[in-house]
């Protein structure tokens, strides 16, 4: 995967799950703050279960609970950047 089409997903699956996005032909910056997106840890939680199914990773809770903005998450999807296509 490439890093343009997972931003894409990436944005996707933050549209889903935050209420300041869903309505909004907004795009989130990579400095936007999660909270300022509406998504709170439940989301969150919710939102790496998809990540991991949509980049077929294994996110550490840890590591999500750390992620404070869209750029945090980006770092997390970092490994299925490097994998080699299918």
């Amino acid at each position: 995967m490439t890093a343009k089409p997972a931003h894409d997903t990436l944005i996707s699956l933050l549209r889903s799950h935050s209420p300041e996005l869903r309505e909004s032909e907004l795009e989130p910056g990579p400095h936007d703050e999660l909270t300022a997106l509406g998504i709170d840890s439940l989301e969150l939680l919710s939102l790496a279960a998809d990540m991991e199914d949509a980049f077929d990773l294994d996110i550490d809770d840890a590591d999500v609970g750390s992620a404070k903005t869209v750029a945090d998450l980006l770092r997390l999807i970092e490994p299925a950047l490097r994998k080699p296509a299918e």
